[in-house]
């Protein structure tokens, strides 16, 4: 297209690489990669968002609209959207999370914003109203995804520290969101036989090697945590995965295989600390 060198990715007319037209249409070696592609994408529909006056109405269940559909999942644009203090709020309780394994208190939750004067309690209630975290009845923490504060069949170990994940999306997300190693241990629900799966330098290993993921939902409307977060599930193989869903056919679900749910959970996550 033009004068730009070969090969060159536009969106929206801007080179993903952060090239011009101006210089000679000639082969380049600077080639564009999956991050910029995906950071460029991101920005243009973050503009794109940004002037319709419904950007910010609820939209629960983003990641559970259209099982394994990854161009549905919006809780990145959601969180980046977020008032200011509101932001800061959702980063200090991933953050706090990661740190500790638990859920921060709202004391917690005001000293790492550093502000005394903040109602904790109503902007916990806010982020759930974006479906970036989910509450209780008494206003209690129960996800901020992709962490759990109660035990699940997903168990992430971050180093040192050990957190739950609320989904196999969410834990296959979470080193990505954090920039660190993990290893994640789960079961295959139909067998209650073993998956681990080891993410070093952002490539996994999967054990077994045929491991799959589950990418199911209810169909229903509300948060994730209602709607999909118990149905996303690692399985032994793809056999495994069939025979759950079949078992299951009040379900929308789809069967992922390894590069598709590490993508996913990329894609969703990896934004809300950047």
């Amino acid at each position: 297209m033009g004068d730009y060198p070969s090969p060159s990715i536009l969106v929206n007319g801007e080179d993903v690489m952060g090239g011009s037209s101006d210089g000679p249409a000639a082969c380049r070696l600077d080639l564009p990669t999956i991050e910029r592609i995906r950071a460029a994408l991101r920005r243009a529909m973050g503009a794109e968002a940004a002037t319709t006056t419904a950007a910010m109405e609820p939209c629960l269940a983003d990641c559970c609209t259209q099982p394994g559909n990854a161009i549905r999942t919006d809780r990145p644009r959601r969180a980046e959207q977020l008032p200011h203090r509101l932001r800061q709020v959702h980063r200090a309780i991933l953050r706090h999370f990661a740190a500790t394994g638990a859920a921060p208190s709202d004391a917690d939750i005001r000293a790492a914003v550093d502000a005394a004067d903040l109602d904790a309690a109503k902007a916990v209630r806010d982020l759930a109203r974006q479906d970036l975290v989910a509450v209780d009845s008494a206003g209690r923490l129960v996800a901020a995804y992709p962490f759990s504060p109660a035990p699940t069949p997903h168990v992430v170990s971050l180093g040192d520290v050990e957190v739950f994940a609320m989904c196999a999306i969410d834990a296959l997300g979470m080193p990505f969101m954090l920039g660190d190693d993990a290893v994640i241990t789960s079961a295959d629900p139909h067998t209650r036989e073993p998956v681990r799966v080891t993410i070093t330098n952002g490539a996994a290993t999967y054990q077994p090697a045929d491991a799959v993921i589950v990418y199911a939902a209810t169909g229903g409307t509300g948060s994730s945590v209602d709607t999909c977060c118990s149905t996303i599930n690692f399985f032994t193989n793809a056999s495994n995965a069939q025979a759950w869903i079949t078992a299951h056919p009040g379900l929308a679900a789809t069967v992922l295989d390894q590069d598709q749910a590490i993508t996913l959970g990329r894609d969703i996550f990896e934004p809300l600390l950047a």
